[in-house]
C-alpha cells in the first residue's frame, strides 16, 4: 500500500520516536529509583501472571462504579486489541497485497472484533470526556479545602483532553482507513461498522479513496509513534504501570502493617518520610499508576466530611511533582521540599483514620494510606509536629500502659462479679482472652468484656486473662506515627507472652486483633489471634452454645474497618447476629462490608480531633438511622464509643441503641 518514499519516512519516524521514548521512559524509571527500598525486579517478574490477569480481566475496575467500570474495561480491552491491530496495519502498509488471514474464519473473527471494539472505544472515550468536561461529574472533582497543586489542576484537565483526543483520533482514523479500504475493494460483512461507513464514499473517485486511505493510515499509525515519547508523562501510563504496580506491591500482613524500623541501626538517619526520596520506590510507582478516577475518595471518611485529605489528590500531586522535576530526579538530584508542602498538608495527614478504603478500592493497587503513615512517622519522630492530644496519649501509654491514663492496677476491675481465671495463676490455657485497654477501662467496654467472658464460661472454654499484666498493644502509637513507642510496648507484651502457654488469643477489639496478629508478626512475634466474632461464630457452629433468638426488631451492622477491610472478615459477625434474630431482620446500611464507612476512631483519631468539616461518627450514624433499624450492632469497642457519641450528638439516642454482638449472644444465652 505504501510507496517506497512513505516506507522510508515511516521507518525514520519510528526510529526517532522509539529513540525519544527510550529517553522519556528511562527518565521515568530513574526518577522512581530515587526512592528507598529498591524494586526487586526478580520478584516482580515472578508475579507476571498477577499483572497479566489484572491487565486482561480489568477485574479491579468493578469494585465500585460497575457501569463506569464496564465502559472503561471495554476501552481497555479494545486498546489492548489495538496492540495487535497496529502491527497488522504496519504489515498491510509495507507488504503489497497483504491481508490478515483472508477468507479465513479466524481472520473474519479478528476483523469483526476490531470493528466492534473500535466503536466501543470511540463511544467509551466520548462518554468519559463528556463526563469530565460537560457533565462535570462531582466524583471526578477534588473539592476544597484539599491541597491540589496548580500544576495538578491544569495538568489533569490537559492530560484528560489530550489522551481522550489522541484515542479518538487514533482509533477513529484507523476505522476510517478500514472504510476507505473497503470502498475501493469490496463489501466486507466481517466489518459491519466500517462497511456501513464505506457507503459514504461511493461518489468519490478511486484515486481520492486511495489517497484518503493513505492519509488515515498515516494519522492512525503516525499518532501512535508521536505519542509514544509523551506516554510516560501522561495519565495513559496507567495502562501498563497499573499492572506493574500490582505486581510490585509488597506483601503485607494487613493494609497498615508497615515494615519494622531498626532503631539499633546507627546508620539510619531518617525515620519515616519527609521528602520524596524518603518514599519507597513502590510508593513512587503509585503516582504513575494512578488513573485519576478518584474512587479512593468516594468513601474516604476524611474527604466526605470536608477535611483537607483526599487520597486521590495525594497521588495526583505526586504524579505532577515527579513530572515537573523529572529531569533533575532522573539525574539523581534530591528535591529538598517537604512532602507537606506539595503532597498533603499536615492537617490532611492527621485526618486519616487508616480505614483502608483507599487501598481496598484502588483499581491499580495504590496505597495512599501507607504514604500517610510514613509521613506521620516523620512528623512525630523527626519533626515533633503532631496534635497536642496525641502527645498526652503517648505519655499515658508510656507511663500507664494504656491511652486512658488509668492505673495499671485497675485493669482487673471489670472482672468483678465474673469468673475470670488469671494466667498468672493457671500458667497455661487453651485461650488467652485479651480484653484490651477499652475493654478494661471504658465503661461500655467493660460491659462488652463481661459479655465475652459470660459466653466463654457458658461454652466451657478453657481460657484465662492476663489481668493487670496486660498492657496496650501499641496500635494507636503505631498508627499515629510513634514507631519507637509501639515497638517498646510490643516487646513488653512479648516478654509477658513468653511466660505462659496458650494456643490462641481472643479479643473483641479489631485494633488489638490486627496489631497482635499482623503488626507483631512484622516484628517476628507470630501469634494465632481470633476476633470474638469469629470465635463466637465457631462456638455457635459447633453447638457449644445455642443462644435463643430474642431480637424482634430490625438490626443493622456497622462493619469495623480493622475487622473488615484490614482482615477481610464480613461473614462471622453477621452469622452471630442472625443467631439471635427472632422476628427482626438484618438490614444493611447504604455503605457496608468492603465499602463500609468508618466510625472515625481509627488511625489514632480516637485520641484527638480534627475539627475541619463534619464529624465522621455523625455521618455514619445518619446512615444507620436511615435503615430504620432500632439497634446498631457493633463488633469493636472504639466503634461502639463513636457510634454512641454520634447518636447522642445527633439526637437519635432515644430511638436507636448500640449493642456489641457478644452482648446480644450473652442475652440469648441467659433468656
Amino acid at each position: 500500500m505504501l510507496s517506497f518514499i512513505e516506507k522510508i519516512v515511516f521507518v525514520l519516524l519510528a526510529l526517532g520516536c522509539f529513540g525519544a521514548s527510550f529517553v522519556t521512559f528511562g527518565r521515568m524509571f530513574r526518577a522512581i529509583s530515587i526512592g528507598t527500598n529498591p524494586l526487586n525486579w526478580k520478584d516482580i517478574l515472578k508475579n507476571w501472571q498477577v499483572g497479566l490477569f489484572a491487565f486482561f480481566s480489568q477485574k479491579t475496575l468493578f469494585k465500585t462504579r460497575p457501569v463506569v467500570g464496564l465502559i472503561h474495561a471495554f476501552v481497555a480491552w479494545g486498546f489492548t486489541l489495538y496492540l495487535i491491530v497496529n502491527i497488522v496495519d504496519v504489515l498491510y502498509g509495507f507488504i503489497p497485497g497483504f491481508s490478515f488471514l483472508p477468507n479465513n474464519i479466524f481472520g473474519n473473527i479478528y476483523r469483526l472484533f476490531v470493528d466492534v471494539f473500535s466503536l466501543l472505544i470511540l463511544f467509551g472515550v466520548v462518554y468519559f470526556l463528556a463526563r469530565r468536561f460537560i457533565l462535570k461529574d462531582q466524583r471526578l472533582e477534588i473539592n476544597k479545602p484539599v491541597m491540589l497543586s496548580e500544576l495538578a489542576v491544569s495538568g489533569m484537565r490537559f492530560d484528560s483532553l489530550l489522551v481522550g483526543s489522541f484515542i479518538i483520533l487514533h482509533v477513529g482514523s484507523r476505522f476510517l482507513s478500514a472504510s476507505f479500504e473497503i470502498a475501493h475493494t469490496q463489501s466486507d460483512w466481517s466489518q459491519p461498522g466500517a462497511n456501513m461507513m464505506s457507503k459514504l464514499w461511493i461518489g468519490l473517485q478511486p484515486d481520492s479513496i486511495v489517497m484518503m486511505e493513505h492519509i488515515t493510515w498515516w494519522m492512525a499509525l503516525g499518532l501512535i509513534l508521536l505519542f509514544l515519547p509523551y506516554f510516560p508523562m501522561s495519565k495513559h501510563a496507567h495502562l501498563f504501570m497499573g499492572p506493574l504496580n500490582i505486581m510490585a506491591k509488597e506483601k503485607r500482613r494487613s493494609m497498615a502493617a508497615i515494615e519494622k524500623i531498626d532503631f539499633e541501626d546507627d546508620s539510619i538517619e531518617q525515620f519515616g518520610s519527609s521528602r520524596l526520596h524518603h518514599l519507597p520506590q513502590t510508593q513512587l510507582l503509585d503516582g504513575y499508576a494512578c488513573i485519576q478516577c478518584s474512587r479512593c475518595q468516594d468513601a474516604c471518611p476524611a474527604y466526605v466530611t470536608g477535611k483537607e485529605l483526599s487520597p486521590s489528590a495525594l497521588e495526583i500531586n505526586k504524579r505532577y511533582f515527579l513530572n515537573e522535576n523529572l529531569t533533575d530526579l532522573a539525574d539523581g538530584k534530591e528535591i529538598d521540599i517537604p512532602l507537606t508542602d506539595w503532597m498533603l498538608t499536615e492537617e490532611a495527614a492527621w485526618s486519616c483514620t487508616t480505614c483502608g478504603y483507599c487501598v481496598e478500592v484502588c483499581p491499580v493497587g495504590n496505597e495512599p494510606m501507607v504514604d500517610i503513615l510514613r509521613a506521620r512517622q516523620d512528623l512525630v519522630m523527626m519533626e515533633s509536629k503532631f496534635p497536642k492530644d496525641a502527645m498526652e496519649t503517648f505519655e499515658k501509654m508510656e507511663n500507664y500502659g494504656n491511652p486512658w491514663g488509668l492505673s495499671p492496677q485497675d485493669r482487673e476491675n471489670w472482672m468483678e462479679g465474673r469468673d475470670v481465671p488469671l494466667m498468672r495463676e493457671k500458667k497455661e490455657a487453651e485461650v488467652l482472652y485479651w480484653a484490651g485497654c477499652s475493654g478494661a477501662y471504658d465503661s461500655r467496654g467493660r460491659e462488652i468484656s463481661q459479655a465475652v467472658v459470660d459466653v466463654m464460661n457458658k461454652a466451657g472454654v478453657d481460657f484465662a486473662s492476663l489481668g493487670n499484666e496486660e498492657t496496650c498493644t501499641g496500635d494507636s502509637a503505631r498508627r499515629i506515627g510513634n514507631e519507637y513507642l509501639f515497638q517498646t510496648m510490643a516487646e513488653q507484651n512479648k516478654e509477658t507472652f513468653d511466660q505462659y502457654k496458650f494456643k490462641k488469643i481472643v479479643t473483641q477489639c479489631p485494633h488489638c486483633f490486627t496489631t497482635l496478629k499482623n503488626d507483631y508478626a512484622e516484628l517476628g512475634v507470630e501469634l494465632e489471634v481470633v476476633h470474638h466474632s469469629q470465635f463466637i461464630d465457631e462456638l455457635i457452629e459447633t453447638k457449644k452454645i445455642e443462644p435463643k433468638p430474642w431480637m424482634d426488631e430490625d438490626v443493622t451492622f456497622h462493619d469495623p474497618c480493622y475487622l473488615g477491610r484490614h482482615n477481610n472478615e464480613y461473614d462471622a459477625p453477621r452469622n452471630v447476629i442472625q443467631s439471635i434474630l427472632r422476628d427482626g431482620e438484618l438490614k444493611e446500611m447504604e455503605q457496608s462490608k468492603s465499602e463500609s464507612f468508618c466510625c472515625g476512631a481509627g488511625g489514632g483519631n480516637m485520641w484527638y480531633e480534627v475539627k475541619t468539616g463534619d464529624r465522621i461518627n455523625q455521618t455514619r450514624v445518619k446512615q444507620a438511622v436511615e435503615t430504620k433499624a432500632k439497634t446498631v450492632a457493633a463488633a469493636c469497642n472504639f466503634c461502639n464509643i463513636m457510634l454512641e457519641d454520634g447518636l447522642k450528638t445527633t439526637g437519635n439516642d432515644e430511638e436507636v441503641n448500640i449493642m456489641d454482638i457478644a452482648e446480644m449472644v450473652s442475652k440469648g444465652l441467659n433468656n
